[in-house]
């Protein structure tokens, strides 16, 4: 078994051209979702939820749904029984449309709407025919390592999109991507002075090196099963260790009338953490590209300057 994320080649090779072709099909075919690649299994999301996921063992393959999505408040659940009655992968990839509409029910009582803009963002950055003109691709959404206690909204490389760039996969840098969804996300116990706090605990503990390697891992055997628009599958992409990687903050939905921004970015800004992190990570916040979730370089600026801008 893998040490960290990534699936074995047995696995790759059976979503490629074996008996787990349908599943890739089915994700390559269906833009509302994606496959993100885990330890020994995947996952595959719809609207930001875990719609299935594939577990690599010894005798096989086993897939899981969690019949919690099946489980409504104000309607009743129309395909529980047959979802219920699914055994195999085929059965599952087979009522996928049973599975969505009971989930699009959940989600109406349960709304996710932060995890969504994460996936949409993950399909214009990776898969839509624009991803070959932004500047990041990425690698997995709701990272979470047991091992660390680390979570990440999104992991991503950043590989600039001019033509000179593009030529060499070699010496990437690696960003941390935070999404905050609508100015309510910015406080309490979730809020952004946690999540720097957060970051400047995993860089200074100096887990990064591992997780060079599973972003590289992931992104390339996304690569691999073509997932990401644009790139060969030969592609190999390899990060600089010795590059700073970026922290970047994504706000969806900010009101711009609402201070609580600018106040907590202020506040931030002059903590000894943020003076820590400033030497561990390059700290920037995403802005509008014509109300596209499409990732690009200049789009990105320092936290500074966007205090300054913005």
């Amino acid at each position: 078994m893998n040490m960290g994320r990534g699936i074995s080649e047995k696995f790759l090779k059976d979503l490629r051209s074996g008996e787990l072709r349908p599943v890739l099909e089915t994700v390559l075919c269906d833009d509302t979702l994606c496959l993100e690649i885990r330890n020994d299994y995947i996952n595959i999301y719809y609207r930001g939820g875990n719609m299935l996921r594939i577990i690599e063992k010894p005798s096989g393959y086993k897939a899981e749904f969690d019949m919690k999505y099946c489980e409504h408040k104000t309607a009743e659940s129309k395909f529980k029984q047959q979802i219920s009655e699914a055994k195999t992968i085929f059965n599952y990839i087979t009522i996928i449309p049973f599975i969505k509409a009971e989930m699009d029910f959940y989600f109406h009582e349960h709304p996710k709407l932060e995890r969504e803009c994460q996936q949409l963002i993950l399909r214009e950055n990776n898969s839509t025919s624009l991803a070959n003109d932004t500047d990041y691709y990425i690698a997995d959404i709701e990272y979470a390592n047991s091992q660390n206690g680390s979570r990440f909204d999104m992991l991503a490389v950043k590989w600039p999109s001019t033509s000179v760039a593009r030529k060499n996969s070699l010496g990437l840098s690696l960003s941390f991507i935070e999404v905050k969804y609508g100015d309510n996300a910015l406080v309490g116990a979730a809020g952004l002075s946690k999540h720097f706090a957060d970051m400047e605990s995993f860089l200074s503990a100096d887990y990064a090196d591992g997780i060079f390697t599973e972003v590289e891992t992931m992104l390339n055997q996304k690569i691999e099963l073509g997932l990401v628009n644009g790139l060969r599958e030969s592609t190999k992409i390899q990060i600089d260790r010795d590059k700073k990687p970026e922290f970047v903050l994504l706000f969806a939905n900010h009101k711009p009338a609402s201070s609580v921004l600018k106040r907590e970015l202020e506040t931030i800004i002059n903590t000894d953490i943020y003076k820590r992190l400033y030497s561990l990570a390059d700290t920037k916040i995403a802005v509008s590209n014509y109300m596209g979730f499409g990732l690009y370089e200049n789009g990105v600026i320092s936290l500074e300057d966007f205090l300054n801008e913005y």
